[in-house]
C-alpha cells in the first residue's frame, strides 16, 4: 500500500513536471520571441523639402548607442530665391543637422532638430536691380539656420511630419561690375509644413538576442549577441537569478563590446518573455516591453 502511494505521488509529480515547463530551468541556447520590441532607426533615412524656393536635403546618421543624429550629404539649393524685391539669386551650399530622438509609445520626438547652412560652402550669383538698372551679382554667401518647432515620427503611420518655424536667411554678395559695392540683406520666410512623408517599414527594426545559459542553484551565468537592424553584432555578459516558485528568470545583459547597450529580461520555462517590466538600452532609446 506504501509502495503503491509512492509510485502515484512519483508519477504525479512527474506528470506535473511535465505539464509545466515554465518551472524548468534555463540551460543551453534561446532566442526569446522579441516581436513586441519596436525600434525606430534614423541612420539613412532621408529628408528632403522646399522653403520659400529654397531646397535643402540630407541623410540621417545614428550611432549604435546614441540618441543624438546628424547627417552627411546635406546641401541647400536655391533657385531664382527672392531675398527682397531688389535682388533675386540662386545659390548651392552644404548644410549640418543635428537633434535628439525620444521614444515614448509609438511617437518619435526629434527634439531640437535644425539644420543650418555650413559658413563658407555657398557658392552663387543673382541680379539687383534698382531704379537706376539691373546689376550682376556674385555671392559671398548665405548663413541661416532652419529650425524646427516640432519634428516627429508616427510609428504605427510611417510617417515623418512636423513645423518649421520662421526665421531668415542673410545673403551676402558684391556687384560684378564694381567689388566694391558690397551688402548684406535678410530674406525673411514664415513657418512652413514639413512633410508628412513616408519613414520606411525597414528602418523599425526588431532585435534579435541570442542567449547562452547555464542555471545552477537558481544562480543565471552565461553570454549572449544581440543584432539591431544593419548594426554590428554587439556581445553580451549575462547574470541572473531565477525565482523557484514562480520560474521566471531575471536576467541582466550587459553589453561587452560597445558601451551604453544593455537589457533586463524576464523569461519563463520556455524562454519566452514574462511580464511588462523589460527593457533594453540601444540607440540611446530606453524602451520598456
Amino acid at each position: 500500500m506504501i509502495i503503491k502511494k509512492f509510485v502515484s505521488k512519483t508519477v504525479l509529480f512527474l506528470l506535473l513536471g511535465s505539464l509545466c515547463p515554465a518551472f524548468a530551468q534555463l540551460n543551453g541556447e534561446y532566442t526569446p520571441d522579441l516581436a513586441r520590441v519596436e525600434i525606430p532607426v534614423f541612420d539613412g533615412v532621408t529628408l528632403e523639402e522646399t522653403i520659400s524656393a529654397t531646397s535643402f536635403g540630407l541623410t540621417m546618421v545614428q550611432g549604435l548607442t546614441s540618441s543624438k543624429l546628424s547627417a552627411m550629404d546635406g546641401y541647400i539649393s536655391g533657385s531664382e530665391f527672392y531675398a527682397n524685391d531688389e535682388l533675386v539669386v540662386n545659390f548651392d551650399g552644404d548644410m549640418t543637422f543635428s537633434a535628439t530622438a525620444t521614444k515614448s509609445g509609438s511617437i518619435v520626438r526629434l527634439a531640437g532638430a535644425k539644420t543650418t547652412i555650413v559658413k563658407g560652402s555657398v557658392t552663387g550669383d543673382g541680379v539687383f536691380t534698382d531704379d537706376s538698372g539691373s546689376y550682376s551679382v556674385t555671392l559671398t554667401g548665405v548663413i541661416g539656420t532652419f529650425a524646427f518647432k516640432t519634428l516627429s515620427v508616427d510609428i504605427e503611420s510611417g510617417q515623418i511630419a512636423g513645423l518649421i518655424s520662421s526665421g531668415a536667411l542673410k545673403v551676402s554678395g558684391y556687384l560684378d561690375e564694381d567689388p566694391t559695392q558690397k551688402g548684406t540683406v535678410t530674406a525673411k520666410y514664415e513657418p512652413e509644413d514639413f512633410g508628412p512623408f513616408d519613414f520606411p517599414a525597414d528602418n523599425i527594426v526588431t532585435p534579435e538576442i541570442v542567449l547562452f545559459l547555464t542555471t545552477t542553484k537558481n544562480k543565471i551565468t552565461g553570454s549572449a549577441s544581440g543584432t539591431f537592424g544593419d548594426y554590428d553584432e554587439v556581445g553580451f555578459k549575462v547574470t541572473g537569478t531565477r525565482n523557484a516558485k514562480t520560474g521566471i528568470s531575471a536576467l541582466t545583459l550587459t553589453s561587452t563590446s560597445v558601451k551604453g547597450i544593455s537589457a533586463k529580461l524576464n523569461l519563463d520555462g520556455n524562454a519566452d518573455l514574462n511580464g511588462t517590466k523589460n527593457s533594453m538600452k540601444v540607440l540611446g532609446y530606453t524602451l520598456t516591453y
